[in-house]
């Protein structure tokens, strides 16, 4: 991290140079992996829960909610819901909402390779609710842990008495980022379709059309918030003000954050298809869990070292336009 910073000295960091430094941090700091794969361990060989007789329930009040005289669309979109539902009936485990925020190959659904696990069945809506409440509080603890242990070294932090304290002020913060974001989301989305809904009954194009066009407005904003969860982790501020130097990021750099975020999806995405071919006996699926979680904390670090150096020439040409303005 030392050569990263003396590069920092002179020029902003490139894509690629964010990348290798992703990657020797973690290199240099491997217990960070413990995590994720501890995690997946738990998921592949820990109890499997399912809440399969709440999906056959829902299955069955499929017929009762179609509409009589349904168009074809309607009931395409139906059938397909009823297939989704008897697949993931069967084959989720409910333990995976653990890995929401985490680098995971193990996720709702454990791999082919056969190994014997205790089976839990939720038959309770209620039971299943409070169970998911308290597994994604987990995953908001387990997600911070993780992320402050990974953004450390970009701080060039070493003090270990106020890991915990920064851990449980982040995780807060990543509840309140996820707050506002569905919110905005929300605020943005809930519009379009009310409007496109009631186009959709003059023309059908129109309303889709419409409402193609919020979604692609919706992925646009969501990309220029990609640096705030390392706004959180590396600069220590709240959840609006992350939302803000993520903005800040893109605006100041968009080309070169744009790359990283396309490096960074389509090695991600590459490998998620190569780890499918690892899948059926159990030394590959070992060897999976500990590639991935190489792979995606090293993608991770490189997005906090990336921020944390355009934060830094950011800060830069602020402080220069100040001395102009005063000058």
């Amino acid at each position: 991290m030392e050569k990263s910073a003396k590069k920092t000295d002179q020029k902003p960091l490139g894509v690629f140079d964010a990348l290798s430094g992703g990657f020797e941090l973690i290199w240099l700091n491997p217990w960070i992996l413990l995590v994720p794969i501890a995690l997946d361990l738990f998921l592949w060989l820990g109890p499997q829960v399912s809440a399969q007789p709440i999906f056959q329930r829902t299955l069955a009040l499929l017929p009762l909610a179609t509409p009589p005289n349904a168009p074809a669309d309607t009931l395409q979109n139906i059938e397909l819901l009823k297939n989704i539902l008897q697949t993931a009936g069967g084959s989720v485990n409910v333990l995976g909402i653990l890995t929401t925020g985490m680098p995971s190959v193990i996720g709702l659904q454990p791999p082919a390779a056969e190994i014997a696990r205790a089976q839990i069945t939720l038959a309770d809506p209620l039971a299943l609710s409070g169970l998911a409440i308290a597994l994604l509080l987990g995953a908001v603890l387990i997600t911070g842990g993780y992320l402050e242990l990974t953004a450390r070294p970009v701080r060039n932090e070493t003090d270990a008495r106020t890991f915990v304290a920064r851990w449980l002020r982040a995780s807060l913060n990543l509840i309140l980022l996820a707050i506002l974001v569905v919110l905005g989301v929300s605020a943005l989305m809930i519009p379009v379709a009310l409007v496109a809904g009631t186009l959709s009954i003059a023309s059908q194009g129109l309303g889709s059309f419409l409402l193609l066009g919020g979604m692609m407005l919706m992925f646009w904003a969501m990309l220029y918030l990609v640096f705030a969860v390392p706004a959180i982790f590396v600069s220590r501020v709240n959840a609006p003000q992350a939302l803000l130097n993520s903005v800040s990021i893109f605006r100041f750099d968009f080309w070169s954050a744009i790359g990283l975020v396309f490096v960074a999806y389509l090695l991600r995405s590459g490998f998620t298809i190569v780890w499918q071919l690892f899948d059926s006996n159990t030394w590959g699926v070992v060897f999976v869990l500990i590639a991935n979680a190489f792979l995606s904390s090293a993608l991770t670090a490189a997005e906090m070292i990336f921020y944390n150096d355009r934060m830094y020439w950011l800060a830069m040409a602020r402080e220069k336009m100040q001395q102009q303005k005063k000058g």
